[in-house]
């Protein structure tokens, strides 16, 4: 059944037995893969004294499609680049209006599951004990962004959220959907890659995007289109059975929903702005200005996510010399995972989602 705002409930592993003050961690999945992609973590929820709640997002398998009404907010990908101007900004608003529509209901959402489903409301000590613990996964951290951007123009509407979120995790998001500019040169991802069809993009990126990669430390030693032969990449360590429990693939379809938000984000910048105003305060009421933004990523994940760490560094860095009013945000690294930690390697990603701040890398 569908929660308030539309979103499905995929799984949920319940309130831990004798404990009143745990902590919820409630997971919002990516492009084409639904909240079964998180089902090797289920069987931790006992082991750590946490409940999981995991969601698909709208057009996902459970959830609400969206209407006629809310897909007219989805400006069409264009072939080639625009370049008019008022057309530009018009398809641009467009998309932010979706986007902090999505903001909502995901805020009611967690509303929702406050009220009915008992959660505990978090401390601020330093045990950090209940609460809830947000998490979107690859293009679910735009949902991430989209709520820390657009948060202080909603109402609580009986439910004080400021009391319950206690971190927003990131997790493994690449760069770009993060807003950063590609390289000047010298940069690949099938997704980009204009010698391809749509279709033929779809299919190198997901080989691409579920493979190991052996990175150095800096942008020049970023591996970018060679994996590791060893481990196999995950879809390729994967059952039939799995691959088909966790994969909705229609909305990532060219022209679909999610395929025409990712794209129009990065076209037209909404990644950008939606990054901007989850990091950086406005010294309004009801913008959750304690909340901890966590860049979770994978060391052995495509090349983009390294790099998203090393500019959201570089950025908070300079935020703080000049003084400007940001959240706290910290990097956490998750040694060994690709982009498909959750799946390959549950326990390490699970630690790094739950762990207090002075773990972090930053």
């Amino acid at each position: 059944m569908a929660t308030a705002g539309g979103l499905y409930v995929h799984k949920d592993t319940g309130a831990p037995s004798g404990r009143n003050d745990y902590t919820t961690l409630v997971i919002v999945h990516g492009y084409v893969w639904h909240g079964g992609i998180f089902a090797k973590i289920i069987p931790l929820a006992p082991a750590y004294g946490v409940r999981i709640i995991l969601l698909n997002r709208r057009e996902y398998p459970g959830a609400v499609p969206y209407t006629a009404e809310e897909r007219a907010l989805i400006p069409p990908v264009p072939d080639k680049p625009r370049t008019d101007e008022r057309e530009i900004r018009s398809a641009a608003q467009m998309l932010q209006t979706f986007m902090r529509d999505r903001a909502y209901e995901l805020y009611q959402a967690l509303q929702a599951l406050v009220t009915e489903r008992d959660i505990p409301p978090g401390s601020r000590s330093v045990s950090e004990t209940g609460g809830i613990v947000l998490v979107g996964w690859s293009m679910g951290a735009t949902w991430m962004t989209a709520l820390l951007s657009y948060v202080r123009e909603f109402r609580d509407g009986g439910v004080d959220h400021s009391n319950y979120i206690r971190r927003v995790a990131l997790w493994d998001p690449p760069s770009w959907l993060l807003g950063y500019p590609f390289p000047e040169k010298d940069w690949y991802d099938p997704l980009h890659d204009t010698s391809l069809s749509y279709e033929e993009r779809g299919q190198a990126f997901t080989k691409w995007i579920t493979a190991y990669f052996a990175h150095g430390e800096t942008l020049d030693e970023f591996k970018q289109r060679t994996p590791l032969r060893d481990p196999p990449s995950t879809i390729a360590a994967m059952t039939k059975e799995e691959f088909e429990t966790t994969v909705h693939v229609p909305p990532g379809l060219p022209h679909g929903s999610d395929w025409s938000v990712l794209y129009g984000c990065f076209q037209l910048g909404v990644y950008d702005n939606l990054r901007k105003g989850a990091l950086y305060l406005t010294n309004a009421e009801n913008e959750w200005s304690h909340v901890e933004v966590r860049y979770v990523w994978g060391d052995h994940s495509v090349w983009e996510v390294p790099y998203a760490a090393q500019l959201l560094r570089e950025e908070v860095a300079e935020a703080k010399k000049c003084g400007k009013p940001i959240r706290n945000v910290t990097t956490l690294r998750v040694k060994g995972a690709n982009h498909f930690g959750q799946w390959d390697l549950p326990e390490p990603t699970l630690q790094a989602f739950l762990v207090g701040a002075e773990k972090c890398d930053v």
